[in-house]
């Protein structure tokens, strides 16, 4: 993990501001890409033209015509309880490159964004994950249901991802639907044990 970050720091990342944005998903489709990882790579492909593309429109509204941005991604897949929680950070220049022929790329920085911007790009990616679950299979019918095809070929592990994916200690033992604990570490002594 050092490498690659002094890798993307020393090598890939310009000296501009970049800003960390991520994308949490609901439990459903959280569920759907811890087993399928085409999907997986759709969904990252979905939130990362969604916002480079608000951040060029809007670098184009303050006058910085063929702006050009740029992206790293990372798919994490747990959370602070270690638990089944798939989900994406990026790391995103706060801006758009520019660049004459025969001359070096200008940075513009963009202005701070909004909650109201924060919404629209939302709405965005909310809207182009419905229509991509639904081109692969995986909306929902007339009476609000949506298949689950690992319920049917592995079914106790499908419980147990689905249990792990909403914060629930599991699917089986004595107590099971229990919630998660997050995994906290201090100084001098452990942190709570985690609930498997």
């Amino acid at each position: 993990m050092a490498g690659h970050t002094a890798h993307l720091v020393d090598h890939v990342l310009p000296p501009v501001a970049v800003r960390q944005r991520v994308s949490s998903l609901p439990h459903r489709v959280r569920y759907l890409l811890a087993w399928d990882h085409d999907l997986c790579k759709a969904v990252v492909g979905v939130f990362l033209r969604a916002v480079m593309g608000f951040l060029r429109a809007r670098a184009a509204r303050d006058g910085i015509a063929n702006g050009r941005g740029g992206a790293v991604a990372m798919v994490q897949r747990f959370g602070a309880a270690l638990n089944l929680n798939v989900h994406v950070h990026a790391l995103v220049v706060d801006g758009a490159f520019t660049r004459a022929p025969s001359a070096r790329p200008v940075f513009h920085q963009n202005a701070p964004i909004t909650d109201a911007d924060l919404e629209v790009v939302l709405n965005t990616v909310a809207r182009r994950v419905v229509r991509l679950l639904g081109r692969r299979g995986h909306g929902v019918d007339a009476d609000g249901f949506a298949p689950d095809r690992w319920a049917d070929e592995v079914p106790v592990l499908a419980g147990m991802a689905s249990a792990s994916v909403s914060s629930r200690a599991g699917a089986t033992g004595p107590r099971p639907r229990r919630p998660t604990m997050d995994v906290t570490f201090t100084g001098r002594r452990p942190g709570p044990v985690l609930a498997c």
